[in-house]
């Protein structure tokens, strides 16, 4: 009974760890490099009025595991990061530290939410909730055929 007890035991805690590295550290949201993301909303406003594209804000937290799925399956996708690489201005906020101010602003109370901004600060167009990529770029589509 005591091995079979201890080979229980060990299996579940490896499962266990096998999850955790497959979902990263909990508490991070790590963006998808492949994405030019910035920090600073008013130096996106002022590039994308440069550029004649849209900012996109991603708001998210640390806690968040939609949006940690949003970022390992959606926004990794070579097409999707392509979109808004190409007619975007992309900004990442966490929502309860450095965006916590925007975030209110916007009303942004889910997570992720991602809000489209005019060159004037004004939102356009909201994405709320995780979305598979070929989701997501039909919203990215609905963005650009709306501004």
């Amino acid at each position: 009974m005591k091995v079979r007890t201890g080979l229980m035991l060990a299996v579940v805690f490896g499962g266990l760890l096998v999850m955790s590295y497959a979902l990263g550290p909990r508490g991070q949201s790590k963006a998808p490099a492949t994405i030019p993301w910035e920090s600073n909303v008013t130096a996106a406003l002022a590039k994308a009025e440069a550029q004649h594209k849209l900012v996109m804000v991603d708001f998210y937290t640390t806690w968040c595991r939609w949006c940690q799925r949003l970022d390992a399956t959606t926004l990794s996708e070579p097409a999707v990061a392509a979109k808004i690489g190409d007619g975007f201005v992309p900004v990442r906020l966490d929502a309860e530290n450095d965006g916590r101010e925007l975030a209110q602003k916007f009303g942004v109370d889910s997570y992720p939410t991602v809000v489209f901004l005019d060159k004037s600060g004004q939102e356009v167009y909201r994405i709320a909730g995780y979305l598979e990529p070929q989701d997501f770029l039909r919203e990215l589509e609905n963005v650009k055929a709306g501004s």
